[in-house]
């Protein structure tokens, strides 16, 4: 009886640990230099509130033939970004933002996203704002690959 009581909670514990923790190889040049091609990001999902402007964050990238409202995958299948939170609600629209968000305040409800390397990012620039609930996770460590370097 005990033996399968610590077995239930040893499952229940890797269960609640692998709900929470994101593992993504990155791909693409969007975050350089910060982030290359084959680093890999460890994060957590998060609450909103504890969401900070300046975090790498994981963020669902919207499907291009729907809008928001709309879109809706299962959640192995869905496609994953991995961007600089930019601003939340209530902030100051980034400069590099305003061509097409304007200059006010990111409005209730929403995020700007920029990958650090602006010339090759598809971003906030262009999809617009992004909804706050398609925030999946933040950074907590990456791994360089190339140099077997883990760094916070």
């Amino acid at each position: 009886m005990i033996v399968a009581l610590c077995a239930l909670a040893a499952a229940g514990a890797v269960l609640y640990v692998r709900r929470r923790t994101l593992v993504i190889t990155v791909k693409g040049v969007s975050m350089r230099p910060t982030l290359t091609a084959g680093d890999v990001l460890i994060g957590r999902r998060v609450r909103v509130r504890r969401l900070r402007a300046g975090q790498i964050v994981v963020v669902e990238k919207p499907n291009p033939d729907e809008d928001w409202q709309s879109w809706s995958w299962p959640e192995r299948s869905r496609h994953l970004m991995i961007k600089r939170l930019a601003a939340l609600p209530g902030e100051p629209v980034p400069a590099a933002a305003r061509g097409r968000l304007g200059t006010g305040a990111v409005p209730p409800g929403a995020v700007v996203v920029l990958g650090d390397n602006l010339e090759e990012s598809v971003d906030s620039r262009e999809i617009g704002y992004f909804p706050l609930e398609r925030v999946v996770g933040v950074a907590l460590r990456t791994y360089r690959r190339s140099s077997g370097d883990m760094r916070r």
